[in-house]
């Protein structure tokens, strides 16, 4: 591994990055201004940019790029914010929904902002307004330019959750040398698994300084008992088909239509709730009857479909579902977080595609805590079993709960290594 003084030997480590981005830009800010009329609004296009940013000072700050993110990191910020009242905090993301997630948690004191755009000047604006003392970057974000300034404004980073994607760790070696370069700089990176710290280290990340501390996704809501007191938002017994993607929706309302009737609803809660038109009319041939939550549909007794085109409900929806099937893994897309319905003690259903969270699905399925559907066939016969046996339903879901129930003390190892790494204690005199 080279070391951060060879590093610095090498002339402009981080100008193929420079170039790409300067290429890449008509790209990014046609997409920056695309969001910004969709639903980020003036204020998103601004703070990409830099500008009208909080001016603070010596906020915590942590970044989560989008909602899984923020979700992710709620338990940690929470526990953080009871155990240091007095630590101000700042939480940036790169989308709109993953600000509007963030407020209906409604964590106490906290700002948002969007991060700005990996350009040096941007990067500049945002540090100079904000003047974090510590930096916690979740999971995959990996910013060079960014990380560049922290080190030269000895603002301690910390990356939490991390894991690397396989797109950066197989990025061309002049990319990967300008990612090695950015990484020197950091404080440490706690790795959610043995894997993830092999590819940091893979990658030239300083070793001393890699842990594995393990996935954040697997802590306790820290509002949990709270969730778990909400109403029924259906009112008759469902199943759920949680964060779909396109595609999705039509291939499992398709095998919905040619099972036999039962007392069961299908709720689908789509990933990306402004798809509800697009939604409706791919179902609207199959002669379905569905109802529309954003509209206020009643359900009734011959509604077959309930479209939850909302934010922030999942978690209520997930926690009233007779069984859950996590989207975007009947697709290439990846998978979404299988750990929440778990943790409820639902019995959960995925697909063959979950490779965002292969870890997590494995571990999983190894325990004998969810089943994995390879084709349409499949998952009919999975939910015709399901669904008519409570007794296995139950069991299912039992032993997802207790698995997840072995990793709950995570917050608290989390905790336990930024007190020091970011002089949490400090806080309190400083401010």
């Amino acid at each position: 591994m080279e070391s951060v003084t060879s590093l610095q030997s090498i002339k402009h480590p981080l100008l193929p990055y420079r170039i790409a981005l300067v290429l890449a830009s008509p790209l990014l800010l046609g997409y920056t201004l695309w969001r910004t009329a969709r639903d980020g609004g003036t204020i998103y296009l601004k703070q990409r940019l830099g500008l009208q940013l909080p001016v603070l000072k010596g906020p915590l700050w942590t970044h989560c790029a989008s909602v899984g993110e923020v979700n992710a990191a709620m338990p940690l910020l929470k526990a953080l914010r009871a155990r240091h009242p007095d630590v101000p905090l700042l939480v940036t993301t790169n989308t709109p929904t993953g600000r509007q997630v963030l407020l209906q948690h409604m964590l106490q004191g906290a700002r948002h902002a969007f991060l700005p755009l990996d350009f040096g000047a941007c990067v500049t604006r945002f540090m100079d307004s904000t003047r974090p003392r510590c930096a916690l970057i979740m999971e995959t974000e990996l910013w060079p330019n960014l990380y560049r300034q922290c080190a030269a404004r000895d603002i301690p980073l910390v990356l939490i959750n991390a894991r690397l994607s396989d797109r950066t760790a197989t990025a061309p070696v002049l990319m990967r040398r300008a990612y090695r370069y950015a990484l020197a700089g950091v404080g440490a990176i706690l790795a959610r698994s043995a894997s993830d710290a092999d590819k940091f280290k893979d990658l030239g990340a300083p070793r001393a300084r890699i842990e594995t501390l393990g996935n954040l996704k697997f802590a306790r809501p820290y509002d949990e008992d709270q969730t778990a007191r909400t109403a029924d938002p259906v009112g008759r017994p469902y199943w759920l088909a949680a964060s779909t993607h396109h595609d999705e929706e039509l291939r499992i309302a398709r095998v919905w239509r040619r099972l036999s009737e039962h007392n069961h609803l299908l709720v689908i809660a789509p990933r990306h709730p402004e798809r509800r038109t697009e939604i409706l009319r791919q179902l609207r041939p199959l002669g379905l009857k569905i109802a529309v939550r954003s509209r206020g549909d009643a359900v009734h007794s011959a509604t077959r479909i309930y479209l939850a085109d909302t934010l922030g409900e999942l978690t209520v929806f997930m926690t009233h579902a007779s069984l859950v099937l996590m989207g975007g893994s009947l697709i290439e897309r990846g998978g979404h977080n299988l750990l929440e319905p778990a943790r409820l003690g639902k019995a959960v259903l995925v697909g063959r595609h979950m490779h965002h969270f292969a870890e997590e699905t494995q571990s999983l399925l190894a325990a004998e805590a969810i089943m994995m559907v390879r084709n349409d066939h499949e998952l009919a016969y999975a939910l015709e079993r399901l669904l008519t046996d409570d007794e296995l339903r139950t069991a299912l879901g039992g032993r997802a709960a207790a698995f997840i129930a072995k990793q709950a003390d995570i917050v608290e190892t989390y905790l336990a290594r930024l007190e020091p790494l970011c002089d949490l204690l400090a806080y309190g005199r400083a401010n």
